[in-house]
């Protein structure tokens, strides 16, 4: 009787489409998870800006005054990041709010850009308080102008 010569296993072919297609499942999954992190970011961002929006709002009907008499300031992107904490401190206290979060800055390192712009200029009520990203390029991210409080 004759033994039958049985191969058992793969052939390298099937090994290699086997590599294939773990490595285009592979690659996919990369793209898709630095689209999450970014989308996470900007969420993240927009909503920040938004506490810090009312804050501020809660700030100025605590303090009736201006953003720029509650920081002391009228251009806090102007200054370093001391300054920085030193207002969000301020709009805190005024709110009774705990800003401390927000003196990281933004999910990519930077500090937000508050503007004090309310009472600026010949026409006090043609300028008005923002709060944004320092940098600029960003995809998605809100721009808040805060509503006039003295106007």
């Amino acid at each position: 009787m004759w033994a039958k010569n049985k191969n058992t296993g793969f052939t390298i072919v099937e090994l290699l489409i086997v590599v294939v297609v773990i490595a285009i499942l592979a690659a996919i999954t990369i793209v898709s998870y630095n689209g999450i992190q970014t989308r996470a970011k900007t969420a993240q961002a927009n909503t920040e800006l938004r506490q810090l929006e009312k804050a501020i709002l809660v700030a100025r009907n605590n303090e009736s005054k201006t953003l720029t008499a509650i920081t002391g300031s009228n251009c806090t992107r102007c200054f370093d990041q001391a300054r920085y904490e030193l207002v969000l401190d301020r709009i805190g206290t005024a709110a009774n709010m705990n800003l401390n979060g927000l003196k990281k800055g933004d999910p990519w390192g930077e500090k937000y850009a508050i503007d004090e712009n309310e009472g600026e200029g010949a026409n006090p009520c043609t300028n008005r308080d923002s709060v944004t990203l320092l940098t600029s390029g960003r995809p998605d991210i809100i721009t808040l102008t805060i509503p006039f409080y003295a106007c």
